[in-house]
């Protein structure tokens, strides 16, 4: 019966609107919405197999407790686990594998008094040793201007770090500095630094390519541009140099 009234008013609804299309008026679009809202309602309403009903309150509030009690342990379990990352790591920003910069700097960068310091045997650079010899302040170096040489722009002064090179005792060694690829940097004071700059210089330690024969020392030199200062403004001097790979700070004075 109730079958027979559904397919009724869909005939109706047939009849009225072929006969009527060129007087219907046009809808707005909430108005289509209502419409096709009310006769879905209808359809399942006056359906055998659907059961239209309208839940009561307590229903509605049975439900939703329901699904409160469902939310409530899963929220507990992730506020408990959030608490457990938290205590592991007390930092939101560092993760567990990482460690602050300043315990890294400091593990990695060990300052090392000069003293009888071989730089060739920090930097594994085979059969040399180099030690820090002096420092000394000037406006263009080499100062006889012999050759190629270095000058300080206005108001700066160059910083040359002097350095004796000596090969083995008993051979000469063909001397190749520049295939280690030689990185230095100077710290002044513990306020300014400056990196060592490459030049031309013939006894530039990072390019010297000569043969030292057995037992001499050779004069080497590491410079680099800073403000201008008198050698007695120099409290603390700090020296970084690297070599493929191989690194050392050293305190020169």
């Amino acid at each position: 019966m109730k079958k027979g009234k559904i397919l009724g008013l869909l005939a109706m609804s047939a009849v009225l609107l072929t006969g009527c299309v060129d007087s219907m008026p046009e809808l707005t679009t909430e108005q289509s919405e209502i419409i096709a809202e009310y006769a879905a309602g209808l359809l399942l309403k006056y359906s055998s197999n659907y059961n239209y009903k309208i839940a009561s309150e307590q229903e509605v509030a049975a439900a939703m407790a329901a699904r409160q009690e469902v939310s409530e342990p899963e929220t507990e379990e992730e506020t408990n686990t959030t608490q457990t990352e938290e205590e592991t790591n007390p930092n939101p920003n560092t993760s567990s594998s990482e460690t602050p910069a300043t315990e890294t700097e400091s593990g990695a960068e060990q300052v090392q008094i000069v003293a009888d310091l071989d730089f060739a045997a920090e930097l594994d650079i085979d059969d040399l040793i180099i030690r820090y010899q002096s420092f000394e302040l000037c406006s263009s170096y080499p100062q006889d201007n012999s050759g190629f040489s270095l000058s300080a722009a206005q108001g700066k002064k160059l910083l040359v770090i002097h350095f004796d090179l000596e090969g083995l005792p008993e051979e000469d060694i063909d001397c190749n500095l520049f295939d280690y690829d030689i990185k230095m940097r100077v710290n002044i004071n513990d306020t300014t630094s400056a990196t060592v700059l490459s030049t031309m210089i013939p006894n530039d330690l990072a390019s010297y390519m000569e043969v030292v024969h057995a037992g001499e020392i050779v004069d080497v030199v590491a410079v680099a541009e800073i403000n201008d200062m008198m050698e007695e403004e120099i409290q603390t001097l700090t020296l970084r140099a690297s070599a493929k790979g191989q690194t050392c700070t050293v305190k020169l004075k």
